[in-house]
């Protein structure tokens, strides 16, 4: 499932498991607003993959179980993410597929690759849909775990 349509509830479900936490204490935890969490927690706003990655430290889960890929809740603790551009070519090179082979059989053209390369970080979908495409866990290819 690329839509994130599990998010939501995944995150409520997280919160409340953390000792029935408001919108207010995450938002505390995360540094942003409160009315940000809340929209992520009804589903009414998207969530990016910066934030989206601060939840999944917080709780220790995996990107995948948060984004509803996965029903497996597992301890993923946090550590330093190299940068996105840089571990996505290292698990293209890995999975012996190419920028053009990736702009060839999706809708990410090259402009993206080119941002990508230039410290833009892709949004939560962007990079579900194109760790399906590679056949890897979004954590694998943001590079939160090694396998």
């Amino acid at each position: 499932m690329s839509n994130l349509a599990l998010f939501p509830e995944r995150l409520r479900e997280l919160m409340f498991d953390n000792g029935q936490m408001t919108s207010y204490e995450l938002a505390d935890k995360l540094g942003t607003h409160s009315t940000t969490v809340s929209g992520w927690a009804r589903g009414a706003s998207m969530i990016n993959l910066v934030n989206a990655v601060k939840i999944a430290d917080f709780f220790e889960c995996s990107l995948d179980y948060l984004a509803g890929i996965s029903e497996v809740d597992r301890y993923v603790p946090a550590r330093p993410l190299e940068p996105f551009y840089t571990r996505l070519r290292s698990v293209m090179k890995s999975c012996g597929v190419t920028r053009y082979r990736i702009a060839k059989d999706t809708e990410f053209k090259d402009p993206y690759f080119t941002k990508w390369s230039r410290g833009s970080v892709p949004d939560l979908i962007t990079v579900i849909k194109l760790a399906q495409y590679l056949n890897v866990s979004v954590d694998y290819l943001i590079g939160r775990t090694d396998y």
